[in-house]
């Protein structure tokens, strides 16, 4: 499915102001955010988080003058690589890909960090006024998370969901390379408080099933909706499990997005005759040829035998950093025969060499200036 124009989404024009950002996306947002859906129909969840998605989208590219000012030239070619589509998945919301969490915009937007929380602000529903004081240093976040069974939220009060939540549990699920290029399901043991057959609220284990897709990356996060803490006394909907993924080092791998990239090292000899030289893959060993006077610092470049890229749908590629391995102790033989090479013409770098070989570290040092 296209993306819907960012406008359109918070129902603004081209040229609004920040103000009428911020404003139509807080009413968007209190609109669909998922705890407000949790007695609805599976089909209108999944409108919800979808929505919900949607607008803290749009938001995080028209809030910042940036991405905006990329997005009003490119449109939504200008935001590849930062933002994701694609709706919520069965069983929870997962925000993972997006390059943000929506739960954390709404946050920033509702509660200090986002400038809102301060002084007061109220509430209209059914006729009735409520007032929320951000003033104490409270986030409307919480106040809404947290509000009480009743339908208010202590000093701050009236709770816009009617309906207290329980807490969430965060958790770290490392993975390994392997399972980041193959995709797995894994299962997850918590602690968690759940209302039991009387009604009581109870501490039990659980395991829960994660499906990871294929290309995910450490700092992803996934969000099991209800599979977090019973809320207080029972009485409300539970709160949510967040999955944050790490991941393990590989032993001879580096990822670079979906890049890998493995430092070679070769004897003097193959790098200047040539040879086979055999490196590590995820998916098995490779078998390679390194060309006859291969330079330190040549980069070989092999298609597709990266990590998939879950916004492309492609693969990346394994890049080969070839280290040309100089002994540090020589025997008298081998000392006579790199000697008897010295003064060969061949052997001394020329301006045309030097610049060959600067050409390379250039390019190191200018990548790193663009990340």
């Amino acid at each position: 499915m296209a993306k819907r124009d960012y406008y359109e989404v918070l129902g603004i024009q081209k040229g609004a102001s920040d103000d009428e950002i911020k404003k139509a996306y807080r009413k968007a947002a209190l609109k669909w955010h998922p705890d407000k859906w949790q007695q609805a129909s599976k089909a209108e969840q999944e409108t919800a988080e979808r929505n919900f998605k949607e607008v803290g989208e749009a938001y995080a590219v028209l809030s910042d003058p940036q991405k905006r000012a990329r997005y009003d030239q490119f449109g939504h070619a200008g935001m590849s690589g930062g933002f994701g589509g694609g709706g919520g998945q069965a069983g929870g919301f997962d925000f993972d890909g997006m390059g943000f969490d929506p739960f954390d915009i709404f946050a920033q937007v509702f509660g200090n960090a986002g400038g809102f929380g301060r002084g007061r602000t109220t509430y209209t529903r059914n006729g009735t006024t409520f007032e929320f004081n951000g003033g104490d240093g409270s986030s409307i976040f919480d106040f809404i998370r947290n509000a009480a069974g009743s339908g208010h939220a202590g000093s701050n009060g009236y709770n816009p969901f009617g309906q207290t939540r329980g807490t969430d549990i965060n958790v770290t699920l490392r993975v390994t390379l392997d399972e980041v290029m193959n995709g797995i399901d894994k299962k997850i043991k918590i602690k968690r408080s759940v209302v039991g057959a009387n009604g009581t609220v109870q501490q039990i284990d659980d395991i829960i099933p994660v499906h990871l897709p294929k290309g995910v990356m450490e700092g992803n996060k996934f969000r099991s909706t209800g599979k977090g803490n019973a809320a207080p006394g029972g009485q409300g909907i539970p709160g949510d499990l967040i999955i944050n993924i790490e991941e393990v080092p590989h032993p001879e791998l580096l990822r670079d997005h979906e890049d890998l990239v493995y430092n070679c090292a070769v004897p003097f000899p193959t790098a200047a005759l040539g040879g086979p030289v055999e490196i590590p893959a995820l998916n098995g060993r490779l078998r390679i040829n390194i060309p006859a006077g291969t330079q330190p610092g040549k980069m070989l470049r092999l298609k597709g035998k990266g990590l998939p890229n879950r916004e492309t749908g492609g693969m990346g590629d394994l890049l080969v950093n070839i280290l040309v391995y100089v002994p540090e102790k020589l025997s008298s033989d081998e000392r006579r025969a790199i000697e008897s090479f010295s003064t060969s013409k061949n052997f001394q770098p020329d301006e045309s060499k030097r610049r060959s070989l600067f050409s390379s570290l250039k390019y190191f040092f200018s990548k790193k200036d663009k990340e």
